[in-house]
């Protein structure tokens, strides 16, 4: 039910919320490089990093800058 502000203009850096499109789906996780890797970090510690390969239909939609939270 939250709410999110994307920024499709910034570039997205190290660490930042994204939301990214792998092979025609949209999800919404933390970018981080490793060197050449591409990772995207789920918040929720009980899943694993998505390692992207070259294979992987990949694009980052937007830079998330606010989260506006229902009370």
């Amino acid at each position: 039910g939250d709410i999110l502000i994307v920024d499709r203009a910034l570039t997205p850096t190290n660490n930042k919320i994204v939301i990214a499109r792998i092979d025609g789906e949209l999800t919404i996780k933390r970018l981080r490089r490793e060197g050449d890797r591409i990772l995207l970090c789920p918040e929720n510690p009980a899943y694993e990093p998505l390692v992207i390969t070259p294979s992987m239909d990949f694009e980052v939609w937007g830079v998330v800058t606010c989260v506006i939270h229902r009370v």
